[in-house]
């Protein structure tokens, strides 16, 4: 077991992707002091209930493990970091928040490779969502490299595809790379036949 400062957010969080974050709470300014600044580590967890600020949050127990990266003092009382997503983590438990958030976790092994079960398809599935949305001017059109697609990770593709952050915690909690590959090819599928009835249904209008 490991204690672990933790900063539960709104957003999931995969392993290999990166957060910006602005920290203004004094809570989170003290945890951020109290860091190792040799390895400045923390955790971070989708929240369930509540809300960023102020505490009093319900939180989920699958999350991931971060090095912070870069630090910007933004003046009095803000400072923005930058961390990256290093590994899956479980909390075993909850501490007192005092005054930050911490928990005992456990660190989770991961397949994280790019060769992963139903890759061809869940790329063609991005690229058909990606395409949907440029048409449907939700994203600018050169908000995705489509050409660099077949070298990524499974963890890359979960924190690309389109979806929204519950779906992105059950790919973040799932047992293994296998049952998350699955899992995501049938999330991406949903959510390019939900995009492509919406578009239609935009173009019967106009």
């Amino acid at each position: 077991m490991i204690d672990l400062a933790m900063f539960p957010l709104g957003t999931v969080l995969f392993p290999g992707s990166v957060l910006p974050l602005r920290i203004f709470e004094p809570r989170y300014l003290r945890m951020l002091s109290e860091l190792d600044q040799e390895n400045p580590l923390l955790g971070t967890c989708l929240i369930e209930k509540g809300t960023e600020v102020g505490g009093q949050d319900s939180r989920f127990s699958f999350g991931t493990l971060c090095q912070v990266t870069k630090l910007q003092d933004l003046g009095p009382n803000q400072v923005a970091i930058q961390c990256v997503g290093l590994k899956r983590i479980i909390v075993t438990k909850w501490l007192p928040d005092d005054p930050y958030p911490m928990a005992q976790i456990e660190e989770l092994e991961d397949d994280g490779g790019t060769d992963f079960s139903n890759k061809r398809e869940i790329i063609e599935e991005l690229e058909r969502c990606y395409v949907l949305l440029v048409q449907m001017g939700a994203i600018p059109a050169k908000s995705m490299n489509i050409e660099t697609l077949e070298a990524i990770d499974l963890f890359t593709a979960c924190s690309l595809a389109p979806l929204g952050q519950l779906d992105k915690y059950k790919l973040l909690s799932a047992e293994s790379s296998e049952n998350r590959s699955k899992l995501l090819l049938a999330q991406i599928t949903s959510e390019r036949e939900t995009l492509a009835a919406v578009s239609r249904l935009h173009q019967d209008e106009s």
